[in-house]
């Protein structure tokens, strides 16, 4: 339902993609092409809200999906979650990273889930509150294994249904918060004799180091805030070497330098050196003869790739930590879903910066220092220093509603869509789109 057409980081000839936004074969994009607006139809005005996985490795293991309607914000609508999922084929999504979808029994009686199974489908499905509902709840569940489909159940359910959770669950649910370490351990340790191979998540997980915790105690997946909260045991203070060097080639590129003095900076830094040359010898550029200087690297790539290809090298520059990934896949969709956003009411210029803007807007939590010392490094038009610095200014509204979709905030969603002149639909159009641009843009500049 939602096509779009996509260019690999500026380079080449337009590619037409007629696939879905989770589609693996989508390339990544440098700029948003003109892209057709999506056929009108009759869609409930919903918000779906995603919550990020990350695995042991510290990597997007995939997303909890569950669509919400505005007027009843605390409760998942089945019927929409469905069907925005199926048209945007989330069964080719969940070949290569989890899909985690709250759903009933009576929901999937009366509700055809099959087309959004694929290897990694897991449905977390909500277990039967009386006695007389356990026969057609194992039905339901007997069903879901048939067509190939995982289940997640919540832990809480562990003391009133100890056989269902053992004898059906592939993944089980903890609240994290809800549990005293000491309880915690002994539950994950129970867990491991009567049933080996459960795989445990744990939810409403605030911050780093709770994330490690669970880790170090055998919980091979996470969800919650702490993916966008600075690690307070990260080590702060100056920005190393590497990133000032990418900083001052992006502020060159904006201020229109001379390709020559962009490559001048980059010699200052052995490793941005090899970088610049390997992005200019990537695969998708396709040249029919190697890059071997840094002046040649720049002149293939040009602007617009080369500053793509920077404002990702700043989240992988000197990397010591795994969760730079994250936060880079979590930027980079940031910054993708407010350029998709605004490519009806912004010029090429503007939604350049609302890209930026996007990228920028986890630089802080990724360095470990205040957003006032990079705005100091990078140089900035007002309207971003402002909203950077203060969460206010012109475009102070874009970066809350893109943390708003992110949050799964229907109100928030909401309230700030209207305000900026968006439908719902639209917003979650251009919320999908940046979740496959994004895997795919870190995935192909590995």
């Amino acid at each position: 339902m939602f096509g779009f057409i996509k260019r690999i980081f500026g380079g080449g000839a337009a590619v037409q993609n007629n696939h879905d936004p989770f589609s693996r074969d989508m390339p990544a994009a440098s700029s948003v092409a003109p892209v057709p607006p999506p056929p009108v139809r009759a869609a409930p005005a919903i918000v779906m809200q995603r919550d990020e996985i990350i695995d042991a490795k510290t990597r997007i293991a995939g997303y909890r999906f569950s669509a919400r309607r505005p007027d009843s914000a605390l409760q998942a609508d089945a019927a929409s979650t469905l069907e925005i999922l199926s048209a945007n084929n989330v069964a080719a999504f969940a070949e290569r990273r989890i899909a985690l979808i709250p759903l009933s029994s009576a929901d999937w009686v009366s509700l055809n889930y099959r087309p959004l199974i694929g290897t990694h489908t897991v449905f977390l499905l909500s277990l039967p509150e009386r006695d007389e509902e356990a026969k057609t709840w194992s039905e339901v569940a007997a069903m879901i294994r048939e067509a190939g489909g995982k289940i997640a159940l919540a832990a809480g359910a562990m003391l009133s249904h100890r056989e269902l959770v053992l004898g059906d669950a592939d993944f089980l649910l903890l609240d994290f918060p809800s549990y005293s370490l000491a309880n915690l351990e002994k539950m994950i340790k129970g867990l491991r004799v009567a049933k080996p191979g459960l795989q445990l998540i744990a939810d409403n997980v605030g911050r780093w180091p709770e994330q490690r915790y669970c880790i170090a105690h055998g919980i091979s997946h996470c969800i919650g805030s702490f993916t966008t909260q600075p690690d307070e045991e990260q080590p702060s203070g100056e920005i190393g070497q590497s990133r000032l060097v990418l900083i001052e080639m992006i502020n060159h590129l904006r201020k229109e330098a001379d390709l020559a003095d962009i490559a001048e900076i980059a010699k200052r830094d052995p490793g941005v050196v090899v970088k610049v040359i390997a992005m200019a010898n990537s695969p998708m550029l396709g040249l029919s003869q190697s890059v071997t200087s840094v002046d040649q690297a720049i002149m293939v790539l040009g602007r617009e790739q080369l500053y793509r290809w920077l404002s990702i090298g700043l989240f992988r520059a000197g990397s010591t930590s795994p969760r730079d990934e994250v936060l880079l896949e979590m930027a980079l969709g940031r910054g993708r879903f407010l350029e998709v956003l605004g490519q009806d009411k912004h010029s090429k210029l503007e939604r350049d910066e609302l890209f930026l803007l996007g990228l920028l807007s986890l630089l802080d939590c990724l360095l470990g220092i205040p957003m006032s010392a990079v705005v100091e490094r990078v140089h900035l038009s007002p309207a971003l220093k402002e909203v950077l610095l203060n969460n206010s200014g012109p475009l102070g509204r874009y970066l809350l509603l893109a943390i708003a979709v992110e949050k799964g905030s229907v109100q928030n969603t909401s309230r700030l869509a209207e305000q900026l002149g968006y439908s719902l639909e639209a917003v979650e159009t251009a919320s999908l789109e940046a979740i496959g641009w994004a895997e795919e843009a870190t995935r192909l500049s590995a």
